[in-house]
């Protein structure tokens, strides 16, 4: 998550949509963007099963476009969503328990990646009551999934993903999302459709942008500014579907400003204005 200039476009040019795209999705981490690789095991807690099933039928059909394998009831889970009315009390929780809000965290202590601190605005912003609010959390990887390198420190060894081939110095690295937490509170939401949430779950759980007010309506993500989800809001926009697509039909091992530059170039005409 990062603090972000406000999102206002009508009608964006390639630059333009090259400052939306950073501005949502870029990482303070220093290679590529991040994204979910292959499969992804989701957890969905708080409502009955049906509901349950409606919600992660929903990714499973937005991820398989996206070329994702979409999971449940399986041992690695990584996409939380948790639908509660006691939303301020799970970030506070969250907050006190984890101060760093997964920035720069990763479970696997071959990759441990903490160039990076969270800011006092983004705790705040975490915090403040909202209908939906998210963290998420990723980690250099190798994308020929190469044992790390062992590093010597001051405070003894360290990992590093190996990310140049070493005959032609080219980018072999990716950046995978490790965890991705989604908190609903539902004594917020009023007269939405369960596709509707399933739409705006997908954008927030595959894009994994950053928490922001300053979303506008080119974007499902505009919703979440408020502290209710008043319906009925519509669905995902052309724009989400663009950004979805070009995200996961990126080659890898471009940096983050190519990987922005591509993305906009694979954006359509009616994508690009709202």
């Amino acid at each position: 998550m990062a603090v972000q200039e406000n999102l206002t476009v009508h009608g964006m040019t390639h630059d333009g949509l090259e400052d939306h795209l950073r501005a949502e999705l870029a990482d303070r981490q220093l290679d590529t963007l991040p994204r979910w690789h292959e499969k992804l095991c989701v957890d969905i807690h708080g409502v009955q099963d049906q509901y349950s099933t409606m919600l992660f039928d929903h990714l499973k059909a937005v991820g398989s476009v996206l070329g994702l394998s979409i999971r449940r009831d399986c041992g690695d889970p990584r996409l939380f969503i948790f639908l509660t009315d006691q939303s301020d009390a799970l970030a506070s929780d969250i907050v006190r328990r984890n101060p760093r809000l997964f920035l720069g965290f990763d479970g696997n202590p071959e990759y441990q990646d903490n160039k990076f601190y969270v800011t006092p605005e983004e705790v705040a912003n975490f915090l403040r009551p909202r209908a939906v609010r998210w963290l998420s959390s990723s980690a250099s990887r190798s994308s020929g999934d190469m044992p790390p390198l062992v590093l010597s420190g001051r405070n003894g060894p360290f990992y590093a993903s190996q990310s140049y081939e070493a005959s032609m110095l080219e980018e072999t690295s990716r950046r995978d999302l490790t965890i991705m937490l989604i908190i609903v509170d539902i004594n917020r939401v009023h007269d939405e459709s369960w596709g509707m949430l399933g739409d705006l779950l997908s954008v927030i759980g595959f894009a994994a942008p950053h928490l922001s007010d300053s979303y506008d309506t080119s974007s499902i993500l505009h919703v979440t500014k408020s502290d209710r989800l008043e319906g009925p809001t519509g669905a995902m926009t052309a724009y989400d579907r663009a950004l979805l697509s070009s995200l996961y039909a990126l080659p890898e091992g471009y940096s983050q400003s190519d990987a922005i530059d591509w993305m906009s170039g694979h954006f359509t005409t009616d994508a690009r204005s709202h």
